[in-house]
Protein backbone atom coordinates (compact mmCIF):
# COMPACT_ATOMS: atom_id res chain seq x y z
CA UNK A 1 0.00 0.00 0.00
CA UNK A 2 1.34 3.43 -0.89
CA UNK A 3 2.01 6.08 1.72
CA UNK A 4 -0.86 8.21 0.39
CA UNK A 5 -3.32 5.29 0.65
CA UNK A 6 -2.06 4.44 4.14
CA UNK A 7 -2.46 8.08 5.24
CA UNK A 8 -5.97 8.18 3.75
CA UNK A 9 -6.93 4.98 5.60
CA UNK A 10 -5.63 6.40 8.91
CA UNK A 11 -7.47 9.71 8.39
CA UNK A 12 -10.65 7.81 7.46
CA UNK A 13 -10.32 5.61 10.59
CA UNK A 14 -9.84 8.68 12.81
CA UNK A 15 -12.88 10.39 11.26
CA UNK A 16 -15.01 7.26 11.76
CA UNK A 17 -13.79 6.94 15.36
CA UNK A 18 -14.80 10.53 16.04
CA UNK A 19 -18.21 10.24 14.37
CA UNK A 20 -19.26 6.87 15.77
CA UNK A 21 -19.91 7.98 19.38
CA UNK A 22 -22.33 10.64 18.15
CA UNK A 23 -24.42 8.19 16.12
CA UNK A 24 -27.75 7.04 17.46
CA UNK A 25 -28.23 3.32 17.91
CA UNK A 26 -31.94 2.41 17.90
CA UNK A 27 -31.14 -0.84 19.71
CA UNK A 28 -29.43 0.96 22.56
CA UNK A 29 -31.39 4.14 23.30
CA UNK A 30 -29.89 6.74 25.61
CA UNK A 31 -30.84 6.47 29.26
CA UNK A 32 -30.83 10.23 29.84
CA UNK A 33 -32.39 13.11 27.98
CA UNK A 34 -29.85 15.00 25.86
CA UNK A 35 -29.28 18.61 26.92
CA UNK A 36 -30.87 19.81 23.68
CA UNK A 37 -34.14 18.15 24.71
CA UNK A 38 -34.23 19.40 28.30
CA UNK A 39 -37.36 21.29 29.23
CA UNK A 40 -36.97 25.03 29.03
CA UNK A 41 -38.69 26.51 32.07
CA UNK A 42 -39.83 30.11 31.89
CA UNK A 43 -37.75 32.14 34.29
CA UNK A 44 -39.23 34.48 35.18
CA UNK A 45 -42.79 33.28 34.65
CA UNK A 46 -43.87 36.77 33.66
CA UNK A 47 -47.30 35.79 32.34
CA UNK A 48 -50.05 33.45 33.47
CA UNK A 49 -49.67 30.98 30.62
CA UNK A 50 -45.94 30.63 31.39
CA UNK A 51 -46.59 29.47 34.94
CA UNK A 52 -48.92 26.78 33.55
CA UNK A 53 -46.20 25.63 31.14
CA UNK A 54 -43.78 25.49 34.08
CA UNK A 55 -46.33 23.41 36.01
CA UNK A 56 -46.64 21.05 33.05
CA UNK A 57 -42.85 20.77 32.73
CA UNK A 58 -42.46 20.15 36.47
CA UNK A 59 -44.89 17.22 36.24
CA UNK A 60 -43.04 15.73 33.28
CA UNK A 61 -39.64 16.09 34.95
CA UNK A 62 -41.06 15.15 38.38
CA UNK A 63 -39.28 18.14 39.87
CA UNK A 64 -40.90 19.02 43.20
CA UNK A 65 -38.93 22.26 43.59
CA UNK A 66 -40.04 23.54 40.18
CA UNK A 67 -43.57 22.35 40.91
CA UNK A 68 -43.68 24.19 44.24
CA UNK A 69 -42.39 27.36 42.57
CA UNK A 70 -45.67 27.53 40.63
CA UNK A 71 -47.53 28.36 43.88
CA UNK A 72 -47.34 30.72 46.84
CA UNK A 73 -48.45 30.22 50.43
CA UNK A 74 -52.04 31.28 49.64
CA UNK A 75 -52.54 28.44 47.10
CA UNK A 76 -55.83 26.51 47.13
CA UNK A 77 -56.66 23.27 45.30
CA UNK A 78 -60.45 22.95 45.06
CA UNK A 79 -61.70 19.38 44.88
CA UNK A 80 -64.68 17.83 43.19
CA UNK A 81 -67.43 17.14 45.73
CA UNK A 82 -66.88 13.36 45.44
CA UNK A 83 -63.30 13.91 46.65
CA UNK A 84 -64.16 15.98 49.71
CA UNK A 85 -62.69 14.46 52.85
CA UNK A 86 -60.86 15.09 56.07
CA UNK A 87 -57.44 16.05 54.67
CA UNK A 88 -56.35 18.34 57.49
CA UNK A 89 -57.26 16.02 60.38
CA UNK A 90 -59.98 18.29 61.73
CA UNK A 91 -63.60 17.45 62.39
CA UNK A 92 -64.68 19.27 59.23
CA UNK A 93 -64.94 17.91 55.71
CA UNK A 94 -62.47 19.71 53.46
CA UNK A 95 -63.43 20.88 49.97
CA UNK A 96 -59.94 22.19 49.24
CA UNK A 97 -56.35 21.98 50.48
CA UNK A 98 -53.40 24.33 50.52
CA UNK A 99 -49.82 24.40 49.34
CA UNK A 100 -48.45 22.15 52.11
CA UNK A 101 -50.68 19.19 51.26
CA UNK A 102 -50.25 19.82 47.53
CA UNK A 103 -46.48 19.56 47.93
CA UNK A 104 -46.72 16.45 50.14
CA UNK A 105 -48.96 14.61 47.68
CA UNK A 106 -46.77 15.45 44.71
CA UNK A 107 -43.46 14.77 46.42
CA UNK A 108 -44.75 11.28 47.19
CA UNK A 109 -46.12 10.74 43.69
CA UNK A 110 -42.99 12.04 41.93
CA UNK A 111 -40.76 9.73 43.97
CA UNK A 112 -42.92 6.62 43.49
CA UNK A 113 -43.47 6.61 39.72
CA UNK A 114 -41.17 6.06 36.75
CA UNK A 115 -42.60 8.62 34.34
CA UNK A 116 -45.36 11.19 33.99
CA UNK A 117 -46.92 12.70 30.92
CA UNK A 118 -49.11 15.77 31.32
CA UNK A 119 -50.69 17.81 28.58
CA UNK A 120 -52.63 20.97 29.34
CA UNK A 121 -54.69 22.11 26.36
CA UNK A 122 -56.22 25.50 25.80
CA UNK A 123 -55.26 29.11 25.29
CA UNK A 124 -58.19 31.02 26.78
CA UNK A 125 -57.29 33.62 29.38
CA UNK A 126 -59.63 36.23 30.86
CA UNK A 127 -60.03 38.34 33.99
CA UNK A 128 -61.49 36.22 36.77
CA UNK A 129 -64.94 37.35 37.85
CA UNK A 130 -64.19 36.38 41.47
CA UNK A 131 -61.58 39.14 41.79
CA UNK A 132 -63.07 42.64 41.88
CA UNK A 133 -59.64 44.16 41.17
CA UNK A 134 -59.51 42.43 37.78
CA UNK A 135 -55.89 41.44 38.43
CA UNK A 136 -56.42 37.66 38.60
CA UNK A 137 -56.74 35.71 35.37
CA UNK A 138 -58.83 32.61 34.74
CA UNK A 139 -57.26 30.00 32.47
CA UNK A 140 -59.58 27.07 31.70
CA UNK A 141 -57.67 24.02 30.49
CA UNK A 142 -58.32 20.42 29.62
CA UNK A 143 -55.75 17.99 30.91
CA UNK A 144 -54.53 14.52 30.06
CA UNK A 145 -52.37 12.97 32.77
CA UNK A 146 -50.60 9.62 32.46
CA UNK A 147 -48.64 8.29 35.42
CA UNK A 148 -46.48 5.24 34.72
CA UNK A 149 -45.49 2.93 37.54
CA UNK A 150 -43.24 0.72 35.40
CA UNK A 151 -40.20 1.42 33.24
CA UNK A 152 -41.90 0.33 30.03
CA UNK A 153 -44.66 2.93 30.10
CA UNK A 154 -47.34 0.25 29.98
CA UNK A 155 -48.65 0.14 33.56
CA UNK A 156 -50.04 3.05 35.49
CA UNK A 157 -52.94 5.46 35.75
CA UNK A 158 -54.63 7.95 33.52
CA UNK A 159 -56.81 10.93 34.35
CA UNK A 160 -58.31 13.46 32.02
CA UNK A 161 -60.77 16.26 32.37
CA UNK A 162 -61.02 19.99 32.89
CA UNK A 163 -59.49 22.40 35.33
CA UNK A 164 -59.72 26.10 35.98
CA UNK A 165 -56.50 27.81 37.00
CA UNK A 166 -56.74 31.20 38.66
CA UNK A 167 -53.40 32.96 38.33
CA UNK A 168 -52.06 36.10 39.98
CA UNK A 169 -48.97 38.20 39.75
CA UNK A 170 -46.84 38.41 42.89
CA UNK A 171 -44.91 41.45 44.16
CA UNK A 172 -41.86 40.51 42.06
CA UNK A 173 -43.80 40.45 38.79
CA UNK A 174 -43.92 36.66 38.53
CA UNK A 175 -47.19 34.85 37.98
CA UNK A 176 -48.31 31.93 40.11
CA UNK A 177 -51.27 29.57 40.39
CA UNK A 178 -53.41 30.96 43.19
CA UNK A 179 -56.37 28.58 42.85
CA UNK A 180 -56.79 25.33 40.96
CA UNK A 181 -60.35 24.11 40.51
CA UNK A 182 -60.89 20.53 39.39
CA UNK A 183 -63.86 20.69 37.02
CA UNK A 184 -63.72 17.15 35.66
CA UNK A 185 -66.78 15.06 34.97
CA UNK A 186 -67.05 12.22 37.43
Amino acid sequence: MSRQKAAAVVVFAVVIAMITPSCWNPFSPPTTVPDSLQLQYYNPADSAWKVLKNLEYAYISRDIDRYSACFRDDFEFHLLEVDWGNYWGTEEIDSWWGKDLEEQFHETMFSMVNAIELTLTGTQESPWSGDSTGLSLALPRTFDLKVYTDGGHTTGYRASGSALFICREDSTGEWYVWQWWDQSDV
